[in-house]
């Protein structure tokens, strides 16, 4: 071999040096790229919340519009009976962060089937809109191994003992509201709501309606700074200082069904698991807002108190939110962190 040869083989090789120049250069890629990958999962949950959110709110709108009415059959997050015991029933399936954001209002005090009670006038504002039926639980309803929460809820799922029925709204003799085709006596129904409380003077104060406040979100927290700042950033009509009943219901597996056959059928809800709830373990489906009441409709004074003459004809649609109560640009500011 002549040395010219010898010359170029020697060239075309790799010093120890440039060796572990690359490797070392490879090695920070792949860590960079471990990096990454690791915050895919989390930003993808909630890019994919945030898409669903807006499908769905998009869809029940669009529902409404055609048809003059929202379809029925969505999720009571409260149990029926009022119990918030973490064991069972609709809390068992709720995760702190949607206990923490929503509550209920249960009142015990007044006969919810009566004429004049707010609930009665609640319920029919909520008729008046087509929604007639909501999938509900009470505190006997226990859940067995390998159960899926965002199925439970409904009356026929197997994996229950009390399984559910529905929480009717009917305007006839036998009462405004019943559970399992009994009429609701009245010290046993709740409806699932966003926490508001009454701003007087500047010094915090409870709402309530049928002598029952519904200022305490499920896990019992209660922060008047808090909780009409956060309706009045779901929905900008929604008073930062007046009381307001807005009712939460879960957009569930049996909403299609109930649009079975309409000009603008709902074929599916998607499942809203974000960074923080995990669809295997709790209810993960889009939240639908419907403001009922606000206190001081009928022109008089606010003060912290709904009465029946406070609660709108027909309720509103005010807002899509995930199981933490966050909107749209919540989720997505979320999803693009740190990025």
């Amino acid at each position: 071999m002549n040395k010219k040869m010898t010359q170029s083989f020697k060239q075309a090789g790799f010093t120890l040096l440039e060796l572990l120049v690359v490797i070392t250069l490879l090695a920070v890629l792949a860590t960079g790229a471990l990096v990454a990958y690791e915050g895919i999962g989390e930003n993808a949950n909630d890019t994919a919340a945030a898409n669903a959110l807006k499908t769905m709110e998009g869809a029940l709108r669009n529902y409404r519009a055609v048809e003059g009415e929202y379809p029925e059959q969505f999720d009571l997050l409260a149990n029926v009976d009022g119990t918030t015991t973490d064991t069972s029933g609709a809390m068992r399936l709720l995760a702190p962060e949607t206990k923490a954001f929503f509550g209920q209002w249960a009142p015990t005090t007044t006969n919810a089937n009566a004429s004049g009670s707010v609930m009665r006038v609640v319920a029919n504002a909520m008729k008046d809109v087509g929604i007639e039926e909501l999938q509900a639980v009470n505190s006997n309803t226990t859940w067995e191994a390998g159960f899926v929460p965002n199925l439970a809820l409904n009356e026929s799922y197997p994996l229950a003992t009390n399984p559910g029925s529905e929480l009717a709204f009917v305007n006839d003799a036998s009462g405004a509201l019943i559970y399992d085709e009994a009429t609701i006596s009245s010290t046993n129904v709740a409806l699932s709501i966003v926490p508001s409380a009454y701003d007087n003077n500047g010094t915090g104060t409870a709402c309530s309606a049928d002598s029952t406040d519904f200022s305490n979100s499920f896990d019992g927290t209660f922060a008047v700074a808090d909780e009409n700042t956060r309706l009045n950033l779901i929905n900008d009509a929604l008073g930062s200082e007046t009381c307001t009943l807005v009712i939460a219901l879960g957009i569930g597996k049996e909403v299609p069904g109930a649009t079975a056959g309409s000009r603008v059928g709902i074929g599916q809800v998607a499942t809203v698991g974000t960074n923080n709830i995990n669809p295997n373990q709790h209810y993960a489906r889009a939240i639908a807002l419907f403001q009922v009441a606000e206190d001081g409709y009928d022109g008089s004074t606010p003060d912290g108190t709904i009465q029946a003459s406070e609660v709108f004809p027909k309720a509103r649609l005010v807002g899509v939110v995930d199981p933490e109560g966050r909107t749209v640009d919540e989720v997505i500011a979320a999803a693009n962190a740190g990025n």
